[in-house]
């Protein structure tokens, strides 16, 4: 790829990312949690993990399609995801929420399923700053870039699109943010876009 503002982007905007979610985590200590009656009604589905997992891989696939295809769309869907973390690091600072894990050690699981829930709860623990849920709301910007993207096939849209929806819906199943999380992540990928659309029909 001879453009390399792609990968410009990607490594400033990722690094950027793991860096403040770091920095932010060492100031935080008063938390707070979101447990509904829903959240209690909805099972923890081990297996899932593997699909979470794929956050990272599908969003860095996602984003080089809207690149090739349709650097409009790309430069769009990126002002809005780092607008939408921006918006996120500062409900985390000023309200941090904690996700409260189930006990995994009695829950039937094949021995590799279980070494990645508890790596991943590992990598990410405390487990704060779940409201909203980053996840979730990159993967409704994934999604929507997608669908807009001019020169990409319905096959892939779709495909990217379930992806995404599974995603989503995993973070739920694996026990890692609750439903609240994903309500507010959807408000805010609404409003970003809707600035991000009103902002780019100024500059024509």
């Amino acid at each position: 790829m001879k453009d390399k503002r792609f990968w410009k982007s990607i490594i400033a905007f990722l690094g950027g990312q793991v860096l403040l979610y770091t920095i932010i985590k060492l100031f935080q200590d008063n938390y707070h949690t979101f447990n509904m009656g829903i959240d209690n009604r909805i099972p923890f589905i081990p297996y899932f993990i593997y699909i979470y997992n794929m956050f990272y891989p599908f969003l860095f696939i996602c984003f080089l399609n809207l690149f090739n295809k349709d650097k409009i769309t790309y430069d769009k869907g990126i002002i809005a995801v780092i607008m939408g973390y921006l918006i996120a690091n500062i409900i985390f600072i000023i309200y941090p929420v904690e996700m409260i894990r189930p006990d995994i050690s009695n829950i039937n699981m094949d021995a590799l399923t279980r070494f990645v829930v508890e790596l991943t709860y590992k990598s990410d623990n405390p487990a704060i700053n779940c409201l909203p849920s980053l996840h979730c709301l990159f993967c409704f910007q994934s999604i929507y870039s997608t669908i807009r993207c001019n020169n990409l096939g319905i096959i892939k849209k779709i495909i990217i699109s379930i992806i995404a929806l599974l995603i989503i819906i995993s973070v739920l199943f694996v026990k890692q943010h609750y439903v609240i999380d994903m309500a507010v992540a959807f408000i805010i990928f609404i409003i970003i876009n809707v600035i991000v659309e009103l902002g780019y029909r100024k500059i024509k």
